[in-house]
């Protein structure tokens, strides 16, 4: 992949991209979850709170519109309270309402095609976490800065190439995985291995440290 500033045709870059399931999923993935939060940011600056948005968009997910209709009554109350003329309307409520149901089913469609592709959804999470945190520099300053303490404290890593190849190529047949215990001899790997191997191992770690804190 080329870097900033490089020559490297965009078509070569697109090319790339589309062919690293990983990177698919987590772009596709970071896209809707920034869409969800928009409407819901409009729907909540009208006075209904962030919890009662939650549940209405779950309840129309799960196609429970008895007990939506119920809670949605009570959410133009409480906007129209708050908001007096400038509440939010019935219709634009629905009209939100229907856009986030319609965007959590294709972020949950998307999430099924990456676990269909092989990929461990937790640490796709976790990465599309940072990047959303980070949407200056899709976290490369936080991973970097991470990175160079983890090395310094020689934290090991284990099985993190293979990981790796897997991310980006996906199982190789259509049956489970299965763990191997298998040793990584250091000494044997190239310098450009083992640096590989540190940044995607840290990457995962940082992941766990940015949901724990």
């Amino acid at each position: 992949m080329p870097t900033v500033g490089s020559s490297e045709p965009a078509t070569a870059v697109e090319s790339e991209t589309t062919k690293n399931a990983t990177k698919r999923v987590v772009d596709e993935v970071v896209a809707l979850m920034g869409d969800i939060h928009d409407v819901k940011e409009e729907i909540m600056a009208r006075g209904i709170p962030f919890h009662t948005v939650n549940v209405l968009v779950e309840l129309g997910v799960h196609g429970k519109l008895e007990e939506q209709a119920g809670m949605r009554a009570t959410a133009l109350e409480t906007s129209q309270k708050q908001h007096g003329p400038a509440a939010i309307t019935a219709e634009k409520l629905d009209e939100h309402l229907d856009t986030l149901v319609a965007l959590e089913k294709d972020l949950g469609h998307v999430r099924k095609l990456g676990r269909d592709q092989g990929l461990d959804m937790t640490s796709i999470n976790y990465l599309t976490l940072i990047i959303r945190q980070n949407p200056g520099d899709g976290g490369e300053k936080v991973v970097n800065t991470f990175l160079g303490y983890a090395m310094a404290c020689d934290i090991p890593l284990h099985r993190v190439t293979e990981i790796a190849e897997q991310a980006t190529s996906g199982p190789k047949s259509v049956l489970p995985d299965i763990p191997r215990e298998e040793g990584v001899d250091l000494g044997a790997e190239s310098r450009k291995r083992w640096i590989t191997d540190i940044t995607i191992g840290c990457l995962l770690a940082l992941g766990a440290l940015a949901v724990l804190t």
